[in-house]
């Protein structure tokens, strides 16, 4: 490390400050030089980030147009969503239906008699419940024999075959209800015992033989007419009666009958065009931002005349305007379809002439993007080797990303050549007031001596 020295001992210079300052001359041009040229490319690299975004953004909405189920998105609508509600997928075709809910699936509800309350003892011996072919065996001993101890029994049981206990405290006493999980006449209940002490026989549920418990809510499948046709279901969901749509029933319709109708959704399409439309347009505006130049100002957005720029954007607006071929259908361009090509660049949807295409041609108009030529598949293939990571985008990103870490290599052999010019300029001004301190000692030598010889007068002194 040089030595700080405020002032020449010899000269009295400020030799510290005379130092930095030369050394401050000597950097201050390739600091000024590299900060700029710094700034420029870190300005590049943020204006390619936010090309990157905006071609993740419209990559991503392409993703999506590439699938041609999204352009055949049908709608059901319920004439009374009171009685039942529907929904629809892609196999589903446009028409009318009349819907009768005859009748609602329903679980069957078990209740016991009567007991002074849950803590009553109901008796000893073996349980079995069942629905269908399922069943589980409980054993009821002292520990569990209570009107709870059954309850708990059952719902604890790891072998449940779907029967859920419960107790109801009423003004008339306890009672245990057992209620099956699942709707459907096929889930019926079916409660026997044996051994213990009999007392289990109260529980019991096996007609016609047994019917110690009352069936307050028989098990019943649903029933919905759909135009004059009776279909059954155990659980109130009727998928696949009419193709492609799933209807689920609510209440019945008390003897009358609900329109049921299935229609494209047109709407969906229209957003997913918008969308489309939207991105692009987006797109199309961060290239005009980061490659505009302003005339007023004088000033240049940080990509202006950049190759790579240019580049993506005239490939993309190539695919635009390339027609779609094979499809042996009405369309092949987009204008086909209602969308036009602005003068700016953009994209603009004719309300009027899409809807008519929508009516029209439904079916036929996705393939435009879908198909393994249409747009979406081709732009979106485009985008995807534009944003790869060795993609052209990711190159220049790490081109710069490099060029950076290069102004800081450059910045860091500036300072140390700084520092080495600081040692060496030091040095040579304490050689100089060195110097000039055995000069100035010399000089007050010579005067004294002068001034000591006979008859010497010295210089200004009046004889």
């Amino acid at each position: 490390m040089p030595s700080i020295i405020s002032n020449g001992i010899g000269s009295g210079l400020d030799i510290s400050g005379i130092v930095q300052q030369l050394v401050a001359a000597e950097g201050q041009p390739v600091v000024t030089r590299l900060g700029q040229q710094e700034a420029k490319v870190q300005a590049k690299l943020s204006a390619f980030g936010s090309l990157k975004s905006a071609l993740a953004d419209f990559r991503d909405k392409l993703d999506a147009m590439k699938n041609l189920d999204k352009f055949l998105v049908r709608k059901a609508v319920s004439g009374n969503e009171d009685s039942f509600t529907v929904s629809a997928d892609t196999k589903a075709v446009p028409s009318e239906y009349s819907i009768e809910v005859v009748q609602l699936a329903q679980a069957q509800k078990l209740t016991s008699g009567a007991f002074t309350d849950s803590d009553a003892v109901v008796g000893t011996g073996t349980l079995t419940l069942q629905i269908g072919i399922q069943g589980v065996t409980l054993d009821i001993n002292a520990e569990n024999n209570t009107l709870a101890g059954v309850r708990d029994a059952i719902n604890e049981s790891p072998d449940n075959p779907g029967i859920a206990a419960t107790i109801v405290n009423a003004d008339s006493g306890s009672y245990l209800i057992l209620t099956a999980e699942s709707t459907g006449a096929a889930n019926t209940i079916k409660v026997t015992q044996s051994g213990g002490d009999g007392g289990l026989a109260a529980l019991e549920y096996d007609p016609p033989t047994s019917t110690a418990l009352t069936e307050s809510i028989a098990a019943q499948d649903g029933l919905v007419r759909i135009d004059g046709f009776d279909v059954i279901s155990e659980n109130n969901t009727y998928t696949g009666a009419v193709q492609g749509v799933t209807i689920t029933a609510l209440q019945t319709t008390s003897g009358g009958t609900e329109s049921l109708s299935v229609q494209n959704d047109e709407e969906a399409v229209r957003t997913l065009l918008s969308d489309f439309v939207e991105s692009y347009n987006a797109l199309i505006e961060t290239f005009d931002g980061l490659t505009d130049f302003d005339p007023e100002t004088e000033s240049a957005a940080p990509l202006l005349g950049d190759a790579t720029v240019r580049g993506i954007r005239d490939q993309i607006r190539r695919e635009l305007s390339e027609a779609v071929t094979g499809l042996g259908g009405p369309f092949s361009m987009l204008s086909d379809i209602g969308i036009d090509g602005q003068l700016d660049g953009k994209l603009a949807i004719n309300d009027e002439d899409l809807s008519q295409v929508l009516a029209d041609d439904f079916i036929q108009m996705g393939q435009l993007f879908a198909s393994s030529e249409g747009f979406a598949t081709r732009l979106y293939d485009l985008s995807v080797n534009f944003l790869a990571s060795d993609g052209i985008v990711e190159a220049r990103t790490q081109g710069l990303t490099d060029q950076i870490d290069r102004f800081g290599d450059q910045a860091d052999a500036l300072n140390e050549r700084l520092a080495s010019l600081e040692t060496r300029l030091l040095r040579q001004f304490n050689a100089l007031d060195s110097l000039l301190g055995n000069l100035s000692s010399t000089s007050n030598f010579l005067n004294q001596q002068l001034n000591s010889l006979p008859g010497f007068t010295p210089p200004g002194s009046s004889t």
